[in-house]
């Protein structure tokens, strides 16, 4: 079967890799009808973390060919999406909602579980790691709900938003676009939205948010906009250090500022003045599909958002590497590859 790969050296190939089989009982084999590529694999991409031959890929959906001998809820012929990580979903993180805090927590194409970027893939845990799908809902809509949608519900949960909060998102790109779609949505009194790239933020004007050129004096001009008071709620959505320091920099006294970019390289340019003289909340944001996605397919299903439409590609999966060099270049937000 074709599946996706990478030696973390920039690139990525198609190659031909052994169809999966069940190994533990409560295995299944999904054949994947679309995959998504998120920001989070370009970091496998260009650095040597994977082993070459495993597939990359955590965002998936499918039709499940077959299935373990012990798997009860999940049967052949279903639709389904799978969560972005497999958890046990029996210890205590698992039955208080924090599934990300699990001994047993594997992400798909991110370390020994191979991913969904292929024609079929594996999915251990099955009745607790896939969802079926209702047929109302898109391959798009059900392509983000497998991490980056839930990840932007977290994003608002963990910074406590309410409504009526102003909003700041720093990076307008699918998770950015995303927080922006949901806080509007649950009644945010308005969402200034941060890049450095026009035609995205003409999308975050589409959606209803306000939006800021980014770079230097991007801070300044959210706090003219909000009346030099800040947002409430700052969020960075890149994980580069200027950008969490326009975060930080416009967000209002005893406000909250959530990372949802993943820093890898540098410190977190944070300060006393900020923690004690601003009284300012810092809160790192891990996305939770377990806990999130019976809510949003809701709101799905119920038309009042559209979280789909950031899927602005698409390609056939023996095209992934041309696909990952023009996602790497931003020219386009986000993409989707059929097998």
């Amino acid at each position: 079967m074709l599946a996706v790969v990478t030696q973390g050296n920039g690139t990525v190939e198609v190659t031909d890799a052994p169809r999966p089989t069940v190994v533990e009982p409560d295995d299944v084999i999904v054949k994947v009808s679309a995959a998504a590529v998120c920001g989070t694999d370009l970091h496998f991409v260009r650095h040597p973390f994977l082993p070459p031959t495993l597939t990359l890929g955590h965002e998936f959906i499918g039709t499940v060919v077959e299935t373990g001998t012990q798997v009860h809820h999940v049967t052949e012929g279903q639709r389904v999406l799978s969560k972005m990580f497999v958890a046990c979903g029996r210890c205590k993180p698992c039955r208080t909602a924090n599934q990300p805090r699990c001994a047993e927590y594997r992400l798909f194409g991110g370390g020994i579980l191979d991913g969904g970027q292929a024609e079929y893939v594996r999915v251990p845990r099955a009745d607790f790691t896939l969802s079926e799908l209702d047929a109302s809902v898109s391959d798009q809509d059900a392509l983000v709900l497998t991490d980056i949608l839930p990840t932007a519900w977290e994003a608002l949960v963990k910074t406590g938003f309410q409504s009526g909060a102003t909003v700041g998102v720093v990076g307008s790109g699918p998770v950015g676009l995303l927080i922006a779609q949901l806080a509007l949505a649950r009644g945010a009194a308005a969402v200034h939205l941060v890049d450095l790239d026009q035609r995205r933020l003409k999308q975050a004007e589409k959606l209803g948010a306000v939006p800021v050129p980014g770079g230097e004096g991007a801070a300044e001009r959210v706090l003219e906009l909000t009346g030099g008071n800040g947002v409430d709620v700052a969020i960075d959505a890149v994980g580069a250090i200027p950008a969490i320091s326009t975060a930080l920099a416009c967000v209002a006294l005893g406000g909250t500022v959530g990372l949802v970019g993943v820093l890898l390289d540098g410190d977190l340019p944070v300060t006393a003045q900020n923690l004690f003289g601003r009284q300012v909340t810092i809160v790192p944001v891990t996305g939770n599909p377990y806990a999130a996605d019976d809510n949003l397919t809701t709101m799905i299903t119920a038309g009042r958002i559209e979280p789909g439409i950031v899927i602005d590609h698409e390609a056939p999966l023996s095209a992934a590497a041309e696909t990952y060099q023009s996602f790497m270049a931003r020219d386009f937000v986000k993409t989707m590859l059929r097998p």
